[in-house]
């Protein structure tokens, strides 16, 4: 089964950003990567693929139903669905919605996290606190 791969790069709002899409045995994945505020040449984004292609943290989208079996477009159909993402300013529908979804499981993870750090710390006050009181009276 073929590998399908898009690099999608777009402004928004104040930088340079790139959606890196790509299909592999009928799973759909995304990446995401800021540029900066400069546009990316060529070169970039060639040392971008080169060299941090296995550093892409890729987002599986397993909630939404894999591509399976599509055809090749044509080239004029390749080209008139190229402009028509560039005329829209951004990555298109899905990737999007994959990279929502990560997103919010990424906030109930910092969530989870801050709660168990707040806690630990809370312990540790008590703790402390409980042995300079011990201390305090040890003697009567």
């Amino acid at each position: 089964m073929a590998t399908q791969s898009q690099l999608t790069v777009f402004y928004d709002q104040s930088f340079f950003r790139g959606v890196f899409e790509r299909v592999i045995k009928g799973h759909y994945q995304v990446a995401k990567v800021t540029f900066g505020t400069q546009e990316p040449t060529l070169n970039q984004i060639q040392t971008l693929i080169m060299q941090q292609w296995c550093a892409l943290r890729w987002i599986d989208s397993n909630s939404l139903v894999p591509v399976v079996g599509q055809e090749q477009p044509s080239s004029k159909k390749r080209q008139r669905r190229a402009c028509q993402l560039v005329q829209k300013h951004g990555n298109n529908h899905r990737s999007e919605v994959v990279l929502k979804l990560a997103h919010q499981q990424n906030l109930v993870i910092k969530k989870q996290r801050r709660r168990e750090t707040k806690q630990a710390h809370a312990a540790e006050v008590r703790r402390k606190k409980l042995a300079k009181r011990l201390e305090k009276h040890r003697g009567h």
